[in-house]
């Protein structure tokens, strides 16, 4: 049974009651932050990190991952028609119609979400594949601690900074549990004297949340990159400080994000490790001559272990 803090209203204390269950779930599969989190990237990305002391968070639907969105869109899917069998009064099957409607299309109108990718593997062989294969990648070790959220006028996640979840059984264990409170607020929903359309609406609200955890769920392929996010939302049709790049021949997203906790903005950059390169000599002093210029002459630095291979 969910929580209920007293609010003064049956139905939004109820509200409250699930969000309130539903984030100390999500809590509970985060398990502990590792003392360092790592981000890929390359030396064109290393000199603009250094230099603008902020990183870029991209639009998650435009991710290397083909299947990055649809997969929780499936799975989300899934479960709203398990709740329709389930479903006993009216206001719980208008409700699951309404939100089926508004998902018909992949996340259609939903609020766009940014992510900033780390992984706990500061030497990932497929990660150097992506980003170093000519050599030249870079693993940044970041201080989850010294990671904030940067400020917005609109409303944020309640956790910023998580672990993506692989496992398909937990997933979807989250979800139809998240669908179950949602009956049974629903449950106690009577047309005649309650404000239906009006409840409608919080729960809609509500489902921002819910939303942004199904954004940390991933298809069990890729497991191996032990991928955490630092995601920021913008609502959908909203563009405060968007940018593009080119990747694959489209035009990306993103918001450069200023995430350090010092007053001169410096992040939390505590180690690098240099990925397989040809010269290893020449691109460890350039990069002792570049992290000095930018203030992070305190940076360890160490070389991949991986191979390089033609």
């Amino acid at each position: 049974m969910p929580r209920e803090p007293d609010t003064g209203d049956p139905l939004e204390s109820a509200l409250a009651g699930s969000l309130a269950d539903a984030l100390e779930g999500w809590n509970e599969l985060q398990g502990e932050t590792p003392a360092l989190l790592y981000h890929y990237t390359d030396a064109a990305g290393l000199i603009g990190i250094c230099a603008s002391r902020s990183l870029r968070a991209t639009n998650l639907r435009f991710m290397n991952d083909a299947k990055e969105l649809t997969h929780a869109w499936k799975l989300m899917r899934g479960v709203l028609t398990e709740a329709k069998e389930r479903a006993t009064r009216p206001a719980q099957l208008d409700l699951i119609d309404e939100i089926e409607q508004a998902t018909s299309t992949e996340w259609a109108g939903y609020p766009d979400f940014y992510s900033v990718s780390f992984t706990e593997n500061g030497d990932l062989l497929s990660q150097w594949r992506g980003y170093g294969s000519s050599g030249g990648g870079y693993a940044i070790g970041f201080d989850p601690e010294g990671l904030v959220q940067p400020p917005s006028p609109h409303p944020q996640p309640e956790r910023f900074l998580h672990r993506v979840i692989y496992d398909e059984d937990i997933q979807l264990r989250f979800l139809r549990d998240a669908a179950d409170a949602m009956l049974e607020l629903f449950g106690i929903v009577d047309p005649a004297e309650s404000d239906v359309t009006k409840s409608r609406a919080r729960v809609f609200s509500a489902m921002g949340e819910l939303v942004g955890f199904a954004f940390g769920f991933k298809d069990p392929a890729w497991t191996e990159e032990q991928e955490w996010r630092a995601v920021h939302v913008l609502p959908d049709g909203e563009f405060d400080g968007v940018e593009f790049r080119t990747h694959g021949g489209i035009a990306v997203p993103y918001i450069s994000l200023p995430m350090g906790t010092d007053p001169d903005g410096r992040l939390p950059m505590r180690h690098i490790v240099q990925g397989p390169t040809i010269n290893t000599e020449t691109a460890s002093k350039s990069l002792e001559l570049l992290l000095t210029a930018n203030g992070y002459s305190d940076v360890d630095i160490t070389v991949s272990s991986v191979p390089l291979r033609p």
